[in-house]
């Protein structure tokens, strides 16, 4: 333990320390809690667990777009899942033709109030997403908890109005 503490040892004095820094700084009590953690979530397959809760929250967001018929796409990787409705980076800039630049910037800024007004959405109806895009499941989600959170979709999905775009 003298190599983990700070300062000086009982004696008065130096002793050489391991240090760490930045928020989670690696003191006993932090090691302590990190290493039971992990074996938790080992013991748990907690990260399998969350995966398939991601699996099942990914699946509901496709059937309700399939529903809806909506141009959006759900994918995950593991946990994280993803939910892409406006395309705000997905833009294509062609380097030949400068003078369309002005316009492909214009429609990532339309884009983005979009996808603020589908966070506001979902927020409304409790779901919390990262950027309006990204969610993320955990084992502390139960399979009701998912298809609560997928029925709470269905009803943002369905007041979901569409515009037209000129090409």
């Amino acid at each position: 333990m003298k190599y983990l503490g700070s300062g000086l040892d009982s004696s008065g004095e130096k002793v050489k320390k391991a240090f760490m820094g930045g928020t989670m700084a690696a003191t006993p009590i932090s090691c302590v809690a990190g290493y039971y953690t992990l074996e938790a979530i080992d013991k748990q397959n907690a990260c399998q667990y969350a995966g398939q809760m991601g699996d099942r929250l990914t699946k509901g967001l496709q059937e309700l777009i399939k529903k809806y018929n909506l141009p959006f796409v759900a994918f995950n990787q593991g946990s994280v899942c993803h939910l892409e409705t406006v395309g705000t980076m997905h833009f294509c800039v062609d380097w030949s033709k400068p003078w369309t630049i002005p316009n492909v910037l214009s429609a990532t800024s339309e884009r983005k109030k979009e996808m603020q007004y589908m966070g506001a959405a979902y927020m409304a109806e409790g779901l919390v997403t990262l950027a309006g895009s990204r969610l993320y499941t955990s084992a502390a989600y139960t399979p009701e908890l998912i298809d609560e959170a997928v029925r709470r979709f269905d009803k943002v999905f369905a007041n979901v109005a569409l515009k037209q775009y000129n090409k």
